[in-house]
Formats: structure tokens, C-alpha cells, sequence
């Protein structure tokens, strides 16, 4: 039996990094984000041989035991999922690269984990596999994340997600089919290529907590006021709140301005535009929310980005056997 799972990467829209463990410990957080139509694959079979393959990156690993293996999240969803006595076969695949902004951690271990389980014919509902991700994630590895990313990618669609420290209680957003039109017909998408890793910032955020908290609160009064954005379809206000949640992770201690981001968000300001650099460091990606059509304009003063084209996705992470 081969088990394949297709778990969708994610953009932030409004809140993120209020997510982080020690700050929805103490305080609560609150996400806005959406679910895109660009995956991550996990495909995993029992080996016919005594090793492990492991092949992701560009990077093939031949181990004869699960704690040799490398790449911390395979190794420790195979200890969490109970594979550590049996060889396996597994490749990762992904329609956009790794360590870029778009929740590409978080996603890889919801789908290691529902690959992982399908192979063993245990049928898991979404809580557990955002649960368990997490617990890895944020847990056992102390990791570049907090309860947000493997929560909206098991989940999918675009939703207001709560953190009382891990646990999670998530909505839809309510809003019209004029809204959620208009709202994806205003995005662009561009690919800038500057990859980072997020644990040095976000290690160097949480070391700052304290100074930080004005800010984070701040973050976390717009994940409500999106929502009410959405409801009444006030779409310039929608991306008001997208901007502002990047001006205000720029203020935070932790890796998430530079010349190149001053650059951008100011070119896109002045058209009237609205740009946001997602994921808790100076992201790979740039998303521009353009209210008033400034579409032509914004790809002219971003000629040098490659632009991404995408929808939002209603869908979660996926697994079918064969």
C-alpha cells in the first residue's frame, strides 16, 4: 500500500505571530488566514529492503534506523506515529520552495503525520493531526513556529483561528460571494527568492516577549477587526488591515525588516496598494492587496519579482491510498 497526502500551504492575512506558544499562554491569540491552491506531497510505502529512503530537497538519506534519520520533522512524526521499527519508502514534493513565509513547516508535518497514519489504515480527523503537528513543532523541537500554520493547513479555508495556548477554536468568515470575489480578484502574488529561516527570528522575538506585547496586542485587535471587514465587504478597509499588520511585525524585535522590505512595502504604498511580507521572518513571498484595480501598475514597479499566480482553497490536508 502507497499513502499520499496533499496538504495546502497558507498566506497570513492578520494576527500571525500572536500565535506564538508563550504569548497565547498568557494572553490568547487570534489568526486570520487563508488556505492556497499550492501543495505539499507526502508519498510513503513500506521499503522492500532493510533501509529507510528518505528523498526531499534535492536530498536522499539511506538509514538503517528512524533516529538516524536527519530531517527532525520526518524522524519525530515516524517516533509520534509508531513507524520506528519498520522501513520506509517516502518522498517529499512541493509546488512552491521551502523556508518561504507560506507556512511550508507546519503543512509538511500535517501531511507527514496523515501520511503517515493512512499507511497504518488509521482514518484521523483534523484536530488530531493539527494537535499533533504542533505538539511536534512547538514541543518537542521547540521550533520556528507557533499553533497557527499546522492549524489552518489541516484545516483549510479562510478563517479567524483562537489560541488559548494550544488549545484552538476556529471559524469560517462569514462574507458575501461578491466579498470573497472581490477580495481574491484584488490580490497578486510575487516570488522574490529571499528564503531565510524563521527560528532565528522568532527565537529572538520570544527572548523580547515583554518588549514586545504592545505590539503583539496590537496584531491581535486586527485579526477581529479583518473579520469585520469581510462581513461588511469593505474591501479597502481589508487591505488597510493587511498593510498594518506589516508595519506593525516590522516594529518587532526579530528578523522581519530590512532596506529590501522598506523598498517594497513603500513602492506599493504610494500606488495606493497594500503589501504584506508573510511569515514570522523577511519572507520569499509578497502579497499585494490592490482595493482600487492599481493590478497593471503594481506588476510595473515589481517587474523584478515573479509573479505567482493562485486561488484560495476551501480544503484541508488530504490523503487517499492506493
Amino acid at each position: 500500500m502507497i499513502a499520499v497526502s496533499k496538504t495546502p500551504f497558507r498566506i497570513p492575512l492578520a494576527g500571525g505571530l500572536t500565535d506564538l506558544k508563550q504569548f497565547a499562554a498568557d494572553f490568547g491569540g487570534v489568526t486570520v488566514s487563508a488556505t492556497i491552491d499550492k501543495y505539499i506531497y507526502v508519498v510513503i510505502k513500506r521499503s522492500a529492503s532493510q533501509y529507510t529512503d528518505l528523498r526531499y530537497q534535492n536530498v536522499h538519506e539511506r538509514v538503517t534506523g528512524y533516529n538516524q534519520i536527519r530531517h527532525n520533522l520526518i524522524r519525530e512524526a515516524v517516533k509520534l506515529t509508531g513507524l520506528t521499527e519498520i522501513p520506509l519508502e517516502l518522498t517529499i514534493m512541493a509546488d512552491l520552495s521551502s523556508e518561504s513565509g507560506l507556512g511550508s513547516s507546519g503543512a509538511l508535518t500535517v501531511g507527514l503525520l496523515h501520511a503517515m497514519h493512512a499507511l497504518q489504515g488509521r482514518v484521523v480527523g483534523q484536530r488530531q493531526l493539527f494537535e499533533e503537528a504542533a505538539h511536534i513543532e512547538v514541543d518537542i523541537l521547540d521550533g520556528a513556529s507557533g499553533y497557527h500554520d499546522p492549524t489552518i493547513c489541516a484545516l483549510g479555508g479562510l478563517k479567524l483561528i483562537e489560541y488559548d495556548g494550544p488549545r484552538v477554536t476556529a471559524r469560517d468568515i462569514a462574507m458575501s460571494p461578491a466579498t470573497r470575489k472581490a477580495f481574491i480578484d484584488s490580490l497578486l502574488f510575487f516570488y522574490s527568492g529571499h528564503h531565510a529561516k524563521s527560528k532565528p527570528s522568532l527565537d529572538l522575538l520570544t527572548s523580547h516577549l515583554h518588549d514586545a506585547q504592545e505590539t503583539l496586542h496590537a496584531m491581535k485587535r486586527l485579526g477581529y477587526e479583518l473579520e469585520t471587514a469581510f462581513q461588511t465587504g469593505d474591501l479597502a478597509q481589508i487591505g488597510r488591515i493587511i498593510e498594518a499588520q506589516q508595519q506593525l511585525k516590522m516594529q518587532l524585535p526579530g528578523r522581519f525588516v530590512n532596506s529590501y522590505v522598506r523598498e517594497i512595502t513603500q513602492k506599493i504604498g504610494r500606488l495606493g496598494a497594500h503589501a504584506q511580507l508573510p511569515g514570522g521572518k523577511i519572507s520569499a513571498f509578497v502579497i499585494v492587496c490592490c482595493p482600487d484595480g492599481q493590478h497593471d501598475l503594481v506588476r510595473r514597479e515589481l517587474a523584478d519579482l515573479r509573479e505567482v499566480h493562485f486561488n484560495l482553497t476551501e480544503t484541508g490536508t488530504q490523503v487517499v491510498t492506493i
